[in-house]
C-alpha cells in the first residue's frame, strides 16, 4: 500500500513539475514571439508608441486589414500612406474594453490553429493567397465565434483605413471638411 501512497505522490510530484515546465516555457514562447519574426512589411514604425495593441498584434492586424481593404486600399496600407493598425490602436485606446478582446481576437488569428483557424503557420507568415483562405474560412465557418471574429475584424479594419484622410483617394469622397469638392461632386455632367 505505501508503494502506491510513493508511486502517486511521485507522479502528483512529476505533474506538478511538467505543468510548471509547460507553463514557463509557454510564457516564454509567447514573450518571443511577441517581439521576434514580425516581417518587416507588417511591423509598426520605430517611432510609432503602441498604447493597446503589441508590436505583434499590429503586424497581424495590420497583414489582415491589407486583405480585408482591397487592392488599392493594401498598396496604400504597403507604402505607408496609411495606417490601419496604428489608426486602431488610437481608436481602441478609447475604448478600454474592447482592447483585451481585440488582443486575444488578433492573437487567435496569428497563432491559432485547425480547427480554429485554418492555417498551421503564423498568419504574418502566410502569403497573399493563403492569408485570403484562411479570413475566408472565418467568414464562412459554421461556428458564430469564427465569423464574429471576421465580422469584427473587417468591421475594424474598414474603420481603420478609411475614416484618415489619407484615404479619400481611394473611396473618391471628398471628406466632411471639403465644401469645394462637396459641390462639385453634386453637380451633373455637361
Amino acid at each position: 500500500m505505501s508503494e502506491a501512497v510513493d508511486s502517486m505522490d511521485r507522479r502528483g510530484f512529476l505533474r506538478f513539475a511538467g505543468s510548471v515546465a509547460a507553463l514557463g516555457t509557454g510564457a516564454l514562447f509567447a514573450a518571443g514571439c511577441e517581439r521576434a519574426g514580425i516581417p518587416a512589411e507588417f511591423a509598426p514604425p520605430a517611432d510609432l508608441a503602441l498604447r493597446v495593441l503589441s508590436p505583434r498584434s499590429y503586424a497581424t492586424f495590420q497583414a489582415a486589414a491589407m486583405r480585408l481593404v482591397g487592392p488599392r486600399g493594401a498598396a496604400a496600407v504597403r507604402a505607408r500612406r496609411i495606417d490601419p493598425a496604428a489608426a486602431a490602436d488610437a481608436w481602441v485606446a478609447r475604448l478600454p474594453g474592447l482592447g483585451a478582446t481585440l488582443r486575444q481576437g488578433l492573437w487567435l488569428l496569428e497563432f491559432g490553429v485547425p480547427p480554429l483557424v485554418a492555417k498551421w503557420g503564423p498568419f504574418t507568415a502566410l502569403g497573399a493567397g493563403a492569408q485570403d483562405r484562411v479570413l475566408e474560412n472565418l467568414m464562412e465557418s459554421r461556428w458564430d465565434v469564427k465569423r464574429d471574429l471576421f465580422k469584427g475584424l473587417k468591421s475594424l479594419a474598414m474603420l481603420a483605413c478609411y475614416a484618415q484622410p489619407a484615404a479619400r483617394e481611394l473611396t473618391g469622397y471628398p471628406g466632411p471638411f471639403d465644401r469645394a469638392g462637396i459641390a462639385e461632386a453634386m453637380r451633373y455632367p455637361a
